[in-house]
């Protein structure tokens, strides 16, 4: 009988751990959504540069999900052009 019950504690074991990988990489995502959302945002809001709006800026978030871009972010605000009647 004690055969039987470490033959499944092996493969429970592998599934325990399994499960608790997928809970990493979906909380993993999960926070990489909710900066990208809040990239977004910060966009909308004309928030681009980090040297001006620091933590609070699209470029600092993206370089926060990808270091790579780390010097490569170039920040250019839009200008608003208002319709002329």
């Amino acid at each position: 009988m004690a055969t039987h019950v470490d033959a499944l504690q092996t493969p429970n074991h592998e599934l325990v751990e399994t499960l608790a990988n997928l809970q990493r990489s979906m909380d993993q995502l999960q926070q990489q959504q909710a900066l990208l959302s809040q990239a977004l945002l910060n966009a909308i809001r004309g928030q681009w540069d980090a040297a001006q709006f620091g933590l609070h800026s699209t470029e600092a978030i993206l370089v926060s999900l990808n270091p790579a871009l780390q010097g490569k972010v170039n920040a250019v605000p839009f200008q608003l052009v208002m319709p002329s009647h």
